[in-house]
Formats: structure tokens, C-alpha cells, sequence
């Protein structure tokens, strides 16, 4: 689904914090009636849906609309997405983001809201998949590529699983491993060891036994001076048989900091009881960061290369991870600050987009609300 606040969300600051879409100031905007019927107007303002949806820790309601939805400036589809008239405080409210976008294959709200799937039904795409380059820093930079992938991002060949639960992006494990060592979780059960990749959380959560498994094999301290780690290893049997692990790193897996000469360590994973998905893992930002990440929707595939990560210098000082989520440490002063907000001023430019051959690669830009200028955003194109 697409969530963009609306216009007409006058009684929630949530939305009054955020750019919102005006359907009034669209050339192409429908109001839509009917979640099963995707294209027929309400008769009146009363005789039509209102939607309630949950996200994360929070809530939304709205209505549905249609419009022409774009990702960059070059592929752009008609599609339907619910414009929120209410907004939950948390996490709306302080979020940095403007929209919620997800591309999950097929939990949308009906089968024309999903955005990316209007978009490969345009024949705008030379491939149904898209690919996700995540920067370890908000700073390093981010990349969304739509119909392909960027091979100059990639440190490895991909490897390919299969898609486990065509609903999420959710896949398989062997097993899970510490140090190189099985955990034996006991895998080879059907339906059992599932993980959902989710590039809306920051941490890697999962069932309170395996966290606390996790803690208790690393070993991690929060005083984790002159100390070493070991890595963390998610199994996985790709396509065509082969046994692969995905291994992250102490540094991909945890924030080391050093202030007055005391280390002091904090590892991004968090117990969740009910994800919504049954007991499974949820790989966000940490593993995404890792491992560039090809999603196939056409062939129900997940592809994994380890991401070509820039070399960490001294400056500008890691990003701070507040109260679950990561903050940049520097000001828009930064150059990829400044490209950025050249990117919003006058373009995608030189973004690696071929249009004409159906692919496509566009940054995702970490603004905090200082890359644009407060507006209202119209045609529902909503730069993330």
C-alpha cells in the first residue's frame, strides 16, 4: 500500500508536522468509492470507504484515491492508495518521512493497490524486481533500482532464494549461527526458522527465546572495552540447493562507541512476541545494510550479494542510533547532504536512469526535513 496524509487531515498534528498530497491540486487525482471497485467515484461525500490501517507502533484512517504515482520523475503509473484523513501521534508524528510506501508483494489492501505492481502492469519495467543499496551511514547514501540491479554495488555474486509465504517478502532458514556455529534451531520442520526482510524496521527482531539466545551466545555488554565478537550467521538453501550463510559482521550487527576511553557496545535486536507473521525473524536495516538486496516479484525470488560499503573514515563521526532510530551526525553541510538537495532542486540528473530501456536507479535521500522546502505535494509524488 501507499499512505500519503492528506489535505484534508486537519484535526491531527501528525499531519500538519509532514508535506501532505492535494487531491484539489492534481490534474490526474480520482476519488475512489469502493475498495473492490477500483475505479468507480463516490456518489457523495458520505457513500464511500473509510479504511482503517495500522503501522508499526501506530494507526491511520482514510479514503481511497487514484492518481498518477511516480517513482522519481521517469516511471510513473495511475494507481490507487489510501489518503490518510487521521494520523496517530506515534509514529507519525515525529517521523522524518512524509509517506509510507511498501512493497510487499501481495498484502495489499486489494489487488489495485499495490503501487510497484501498477507500475511493472504499465510495461514501464524491463523486469518485475527492484533492488535496495543501503549505506551504513545515513550520510553513505542510499539507491532504490527499479527493473534491475547495480552490479557496481555488489561485493559478491548474488545467491537467490525462493520466496517461502507469497504474501511478504519472507524466505527460509537452515539455521542460525554464532561465531560460524549452528544454533540447531531445529529448521527442517515445515513452515519452520521463517524470516520476513522489512526495510521499515531498524533492528532485527524476532520470538523473546531467539533474542535472548542471540544475547546470550554474543556475549555483548554494554562496557565491551578491548573486547571482540563474534559473527552472526543466518543459513539459507538458495535455488537451486546450496547451503549459504548470510554473516554479518560485530559491526553490522551492533553500535560501538568510545567516549572518555571506555568502550561502550548496543546490539540492534529486539524481542517482539506477535510480529503479525507467526514467530519469525524480522531482518531490517542491519542485515539490509550488510547484503544488497534484489527483490524478483515475477519469479518470487530474493536475491543477496554482500553490498560494496564505502571505506569507514574518521569524519564525519557514525550516525547515533536515539530512541529507535538513526540520527546523522552532521548537518546538511555534508556533500552527500548537498547532492541531495540538488537531486530535489533540479532532478534526478545523473541517477543511472534509462527509461527508454525499462531500468533505473534512484537515491533515497535521508532529508530530516532539510532537503525541501515545506509544501504540498501534488500527483502523489512524494520523494522519500
Amino acid at each position: 500500500n501507499l499512505l500519503v496524509p492528506s489535505s484534508r487531515c486537519r484535526e491531527s498534528a501528525a499531519c500538519h508536522s509532514h508535506r501532505t498530497y492535494s487531491s484539489a491540486a492534481s490534474t490526474s487525482a480520482a476519488q475512489v468509492a469502493w475498495l473492490d471497485n477500483a475505479s468507480g467515484p463516490p456518489a457523495d461525500a458520505w457513500s464511500r470507504d473509510t479504511l482503517h490501517v495500522a503501522f508499526g507502533s501506530g494507526e491511520a484512517w482514510g479514503q481511497l484515491a487514484r492518481d498518477r504515482v511516480c517513482f522519481g520523475n521517469e516511471f510513473c503509473s495511475q494507481a490507487n492508495f489510501l489518503e490518510a484523513l487521521e494520523e496517530s501521534d506515534s509514529p507519525f508524528g515525529d517521523a522524518h518521512w512524509d509517506a509510507v510506501l511498501g512493497l510487499a508483494p501481495n498484502i495489499s489492501l486489494a489487488d489495485d493497490y499495490n503501487v510497484f505492481s501498477a507500475l511493472v502492469a504499465s510495461h514501464k519495467l524491463a523486469k518485475p524486481v527492484f533492488a535496495f543499496y543501503l549505506g551504513r551511514g545515513l550520510l553513505d547514501g542510499a539507491e532504490l533500482s527499479l527493473g534491475g540491479w547495480q552490479e557496481e554495488r555488489m561485493a559478491s555474486p548474488l545467491v537467490w532464494v525462493d520466496v517461502t509465504e507469497p504474501g511478504y517478502w519472507q524466505i527460509k532458514l537452515d539455521d542460525v549461527t554464532v561465531g560460524g556455529q549452528p544454533l540447531n534451531l531445529g529448521c527442517s520442520c515445515d513452515g519452520c526458522c521463517q524470516a520476513v526482510l522489512d526495510s521499515g524496521s531498524s533492528l532485527i527482531m524476532g520470538p523473546p527465546f531467539l533474542i535472548k539466545t542471540l544475547h546470550e551466545r554474543l556475549n555483548i555488554t554494554e562496557n565491551c572495552t578491548g573486547r571482540t565478537f563474534p559473527s552472526l550467521g543466518f543459513s539459507v538453501r538458495t535455488s537451486d540447493g546450496q547451503v549459504h550463510n548470510l554473516t554479518l559482521a560485530p559491526e553490522d550487527y551492533m553500535d560501538r562507541e568510545l567516549s572518555e576511553g571506555t568502550e561502550y557496545c548496543w546490539p540492534h535486536f529486539m524481542p517482539m512476541s506477535n510480529p503479525g507473521r507467526g514467530p519469525v525473524l524480522v531482518l531490517g536495516m542491519p542485515f539490509l545494510r550488510t547484503f544488497y538486496t534484489v527483490f524478483d516479484a515475477g519469479q518470487q525470488k530474493v536475491g543477496f550479494a554482500t553490498a560494496k560499503q564505502p571505506a569507514i573514515s574518521a569524519m564525519p563521526p557514525p550516525d547515533a542510533f536515539v530512541n529507535g532510530s538513526f540520527v546523522p551526525s552532521s548537518s546538511t553541510e555534508h556533500p552527500a547532504a548537498a547532492a541531495a538537495a540538488h537531486h530535489l532542486e533540479h532532478g534526478p540528473g545523473t541517477s543511472g536512469v534509462d527509461a527508454g530501456q525499462g531500468r533505473g536507479t534512484m537515491p533515497l535521500l535521508a532529508c530530516r526535513g532539510a532537503c525541501y522546502k515545506a509544501g504540498v505535494a501534488t500527483n502523489a509524488s512524494l520523494p522519500k
